[in-house]
């Protein structure tokens, strides 16, 4: 569902009745053949409905919110994900304790969903894999934390996913090591050799499969917030036809904008389709008149715009809120120079001197205003946008 959408099409529904079905089979699955008395399985049972109300309900919210692993996430991926999940945590039932991957679920989970949904929905499913199968409670500890950790690291690679992190891999198999070692003491107030030698090899395949799988996972990702951002840019676009209908004066202003702000981005390495679509939406408030802001988050909302281009909206020109990101910081320099050129006239900046000295004014007087004292830019960032622009010769 795209942000604003007041209902779930029939199509997104199935998948979220699929996946209710296919957790509720993983449940009955761990539950048949093992000796659960009738009231501990009424009280699974009653658990689970519960919590797939609520998860349910939550993944539809932050859907709509544009609050997930980024605004265009499907159900469907989230249908496939969780199911992947629930397979996990069918085999770890026939698994020795302790031993079982379940922090696996964790990474799987935040590739897609909101970091604190997936993290509920990792600990949920280990609950489930220890009630039905009658584990201990330090087989229930040891598990939740490993969940715990697992998220918090999963969630620090995501941020960092361009980056090389062979220090969070490290984290990655000590916790899955130590963990299952400390809670096996406290269930059996000794270590064997054997369990030593096992957590040590899970630990080594567990952390050798995230490390293999999840860069993969997040590459999915963002192919597809790619695939989502690229049909707001399309001239075909609903919201495009209508600025180009209104203006076609100010639809050339925003592709300007647009073009030059995903130079930018792209030079210092942030989200460039991003930049495009706020950069071409900028002023599309400008189509209902005053008050221009107001109108920029109406209309985006109405277009199911991605939450973080609404956000850029909002910030327009720093008149009631500055730049809180690089990108709106970006989009706020390029339609402020696009602007001032528009103004001057193309014979006045036919000079390359001319357009160079009125870059260096634009975007010093912004800078001097501390329009990005909150956005996170750096000076060697701030430069190379600047060069950019220079360099830029579609500036008239």
């Amino acid at each position: 569902m795209e942000a604003g959408e007041k209902r779930v099409p029939p199509k997104r529904f199935a998948y979220i009745i699929a996946l209710f079905l296919v957790s509720l089979a993983a449940v009955i699955f761990m539950i048949y053949g093992r000796r659960v008395l009738l009231d501990e399985i009424i009280g699974i049972i009653a658990l689970f409905l519960a919590f797939s109300m609520v998860f349910i309900i939550a993944l539809i919210q932050l859907r709509r919110m544009g609050r997930l692993s980024y605004d265009g996430t499907t159900y469907k991926r989230v249908f496939i994900l969780s199911s992947l999940c629930w397979g996990i945590i069918v085999l770890s039932s026939y698994m020795p304790v302790f031993l079982a991957p379940v922090i696996l679920t964790s990474f799987i989970l935040v590739s897609a969903v909101d970091g604190l949904l997936s993290l509920s929905a990792a600990l949920f499913m280990d609950m489930m894999l220890c009630y039905t199968c009658g584990m201990s409670s330090n087989t229930l500890y040891c598990y939740l934390m490993l969940s715990i950790f697992g998220a918090l690291i999963a969630v620090f690679l995501k941020d960092r996913r361009d980056e090389k992190s062979p220090h969070l891999y490290m984290l990655l198999l000590i916790v899955q090591f130590s963990f299952p070692v400390i809670y096996y003491e406290f269930s059996y107030g000794r270590l064997s050799v054997s369990f030593l030698i096992s957590a040590a090899l899970s630990a080594i395949i567990i952390t050798i499969v995230v490390m293999l799988s999840y860069k993969w996972l997040l590459r999915i990702d963002a192919a597809e917030e790619s695939i989502s951002y690229e049909m707001y840019l399309e001239d075909d676009f609903s919201l495009a036809i209508e600025l180009m209908r209104f203006s076609g004066r100010e639809y050339a202003h925003g592709k300007k904008v647009s073009e030059l702000s995903m130079a930018c981005a792209r030079e210092v390495g942030k989200n460039a389709q991003l930049a495009g679509v706020a950069g071409l939406y900028y002023r599309v408030g400008c189509m209902r008149g005053e008050p221009l802001i107001n109108h920029n988050v109406e209309i985006a909302s109405e277009y199911c715009l991605p939450a973080a281009v609404k956000q850029i909206l909002s910030e327009y020109q720093g008149i009631v809120e500055k730049p809180s990101t690089i990108e709106s910081a970006i989009v706020q320099m390029v339609d402020s120079l696009v602007s001032r050129i528009d103004a001057i006239g193309d014979e006045t900046m036919e000079s390359s001197w001319n357009q160079e000295m009125l870059i260096y004014q634009t975007l010093t007087e912004l800078s001097n205003k501390g329009m990005y004292d909150d956005c996170g830019l750096t000076m060697n960032q701030f430069l190379r946008i600047r060069d950019c622009l220079i360099l830029k010769e579609n500036l008239i």
